[in-house]
């Protein structure tokens, strides 16, 4: 009964938004005549006028015809020392419920002991408000908190010298009050995919939406945009270069990337210049994301390549530790993962907030073997090639004694002078046993996983630090 009432309802709200819709306002439907400028095709008020104030100052400071980019130097066009720690979980978008400071309140006052921690660059959630289901891009008052908390928590960063990762979410919008009321910036519905649940206008042309179908994988719930649409590439250039030269981001992390057009990724990397970018390409398939990387350069090189998070390693990585079968991380004498193939374009995690339970008392009542393996976990991804990031829950919630062990990993990765392209070499990978030389800059390193204590890499190597089941030792070069 509460299904069918709220299919009716929703049918309701439906219809009188439709209804509300004035036929005159999507007369045009070439989708590449429409600018930057142009006059919303749905006449919803807009209830933020700060956001639409940031929108218009945007829309002309960062235009194509005003701004020209600055060229940087991607960190992940070389090899990379960093560690990166991603900033929130799915319960700390609590600003709603505890103001004033919200989450940006938690990341401005933890700077300084990130930074004392060894992480060089934090992932911050969404800034819009609606999340991960965006509504008005330039409405920073949001669950995780207000405009100028967030201001100052990416100032706190740059004063610790760490760079900020914003979570962009450009696959699919939500409307500010209904279905498609695409406000700051305004839109008409024709940016919306052919093939989107929403059913559109049917007395227009193509139902009121875009004659083109999705690129890739649909957001149910949601408006999935098309990208091939110029106002939204143009719209979608100008908010991040507005992100990265206005509140000051420095890198994106790109949501739901199975959605459009890898080739997208190079044009607004092109036009907003991050120096770090990692897409979530949410599949176990190396071979898959390995494309996916591949299609965001169409460079010989390859240099500018966004990175990606490393689902097959992780994946990978938990079925060997909770098996204790390690021949799952070795494919013919390299990682299984994409650190095995792609090492510099990989970003490597035990978990975040897609993968964790979502269940509000998780974390606090995480057992104590699914801590020992997540610590497994981590002893392999920051001994390991790849850019490694780590969960906020399991290094800030879990207790000193989970915090400290992280950070001696951190420090030992560091003294080793291990990159994102540190050779490796599997010394075993067998029952409750697995065994990596890592090279690095300064010293050998090896990492031992696993039930078997009977193996060790010999006298000469000095142990740095060991755990339940893992041990890491170095050997100077």
């Amino acid at each position: 009964m509460k299904k069918i009432k709220l299919l009716i309802l929703s049918l309701f709200v439906t219809s009188i938004f439709l209804s509300a819709v004035d036929n005159s306002d999507i007369e045009n439907l070439n989708i590449n005549s429409v600018k930057a400028s142009s006059v919303p095709s749905v006449s919803v008020k807009s209830y933020n006028g700060r956001a639409r104030e940031l929108w218009l100052k945007a829309s002309e400071k960062y235009s194509e015809k005003n701004f020209t980019p600055q060229k940087v130097t991607r960190l992940d066009s070389k090899a990379n020392y960093m560690v990166m720690l991603q900033g929130f979980h799915w319960y700390a978008d609590s600003y709603w419920y505890n103001p004033p400071n919200g989450w940006w309140g938690v990341l401005r006052d933890k700077a300084k002991d990130i930074a004392n921690s060894g992480f060089g660059m934090v992932w911050f959630p969404p800034v819009s408000v609606g999340s991960y289901s965006p509504k008005e891009w330039y409405n920073l008052d949001s669950q995780w908190g207000k405009e100028d908390y967030l201001r100052q928590a990416i100032n706190e960063m740059h004063k610790y010298g760490i760079y900020v990762i914003a979570d962009v979410i450009l696959n699919h919008r939500n409307g500010t009050n209904d279905w498609a009321d695409f406000k700051n910036p305004d839109w008409p519905t024709t940016v919306i995919v052919q093939d989107d649940e929403w059913k559109g206008l049917p007395d227009k042309p193509y139902n009121g939406k875009s004659p083109n179908y999705d690129e890739g994988q649909g957001e149910w719930g949601c408006r999935d945009l098309d990208h091939k649409n110029s106002l939204v590439q143009q719209d979608t250039k100008v908010f991040m270069r507005w992100l990265k030269n206005d509140l000051g981001f420095d890198g994106w992390r790109y949501d739901m990337v199975k959605g459009f057009s890898p080739s997208h990724i190079k044009d607004y990397n092109d036009a907003s210049q991050p120096v770090f970018t990692v897409g979530e390409y949410y599949d176990g398939n190396r071979q898959l994301v390995v494309n996916w990387v591949d299609g965001t350069d169409d460079s010989s090189g390859k240099k500018n390549a966004s990175s990606a998070f490393d689902f097959p390693t992780r994946f990978n990585l938990i079925q060997a530790i909770e098996s204790e079968r390690y021949e799952i991380l070795n494919d013919n004498g390299k990682p299984s993962g994409l650190i095995g193939w792609w090492s510099e374009k990989s970003v490597t995690f035990v978990e975040n907030h897609d993968t964790s339970p979502r269940d509000p008392n998780f974390i606090a009542n995480a057992s104590q073997e699914y801590k020992i393996q997540r610590m497994m976990g981590y002893a392999y991804i920051l001994t390991h090639p790849g850019v490694p990031c780590v969960f906020w829950p399991h290094f800030y919630d879990w207790g000193n004694d989970y915090k400290s062990a992280i950070i001696k990993l951190i420090q030992i990765r560091k003294k080793a002078g291990i990159s994102s392209t540190s050779p490796i070499k599997i010394l075993a990978a067998q029952n409750e046993l697995y065994a990596a030389l890592i090279t690095g800059d300064n010293y050998y390193l090896v990492l031992k996983l696993g039930k078997n204590w009977g193996w060790y890499p010999g006298d000469q190597w000095t142990l740095e630090t060991s755990g339940e089941r893992y041990a890491v030792w170095t050997l100077p070069k």
